[in-house]
């Protein structure tokens, strides 16, 4: 009668099939601290509190406690810095040409009002005017300024 293999060999085979599984997962798992620590950012009232502490409580003993107080500071801070630009948007907003065209309140506006313009953006026929564009081309090139017509110069006089 043909006996299976003696129990050495599935003794070492079982073995074997652990290692395996174990080395896979000792591979696939590097252990660089990424793992969460501390307290959770999304608690405010813990965050109230560190925070708190951190400005009226006694000092910190350690470091990761610390930290702790100034991550809890930090969130405070940035929301309050945030709110108070934003407030002074509203209140007194830019008067540049960006920011009357660009401003969240008109910035759909200006999206559905590009796509749903009638004209083109290319010329469709000839200009109503000649421009002289080797006299212009010489005046950018040798003064780097644009060439004004003698009746612009003429009008600058008669006002100075």
């Amino acid at each position: 009668l043909a006996q299976g293999p003696p129990p050495v060999v599935w003794h070492s085979l079982s073995m074997l099939r652990s290692l395996q599984t174990r080395g896979v997962r000792k591979f696939g798992v590097r252990y660089l601290g990424g793992a969460a620590r501390g307290y959770n950012v999304y608690d405010v009232q813990s965050n109230v509190k560190l925070a708190k502490g951190f400005f009226t409580g006694p000092p910190a003993l350690s470091y990761s406690v610390f930290k702790a107080q100034c991550e809890a500071v930090r969130l405070f801070v940035f929301a309050g810095t945030v709110s108070i630009l934003t407030l002074s948007l509203v209140i007194s907003p830019p008067r540049s040409s960006y920011w009357l065209t660009w401003r969240p309140d008109r910035v759909l506006m200006s999206f559905v009002r590009s796509f749903g313009s009638k004209s083109s953006p290319f010329l469709q026929g000839k200009l109503p005017y000649d421009p002289n564009v080797p006299l212009l081309y010489t005046e950018l090139s040798t003064t780097r300024s644009c060439y004004r017509p003698a009746k612009a110069e003429a009008e600058e006089e008669e006002g100075a």
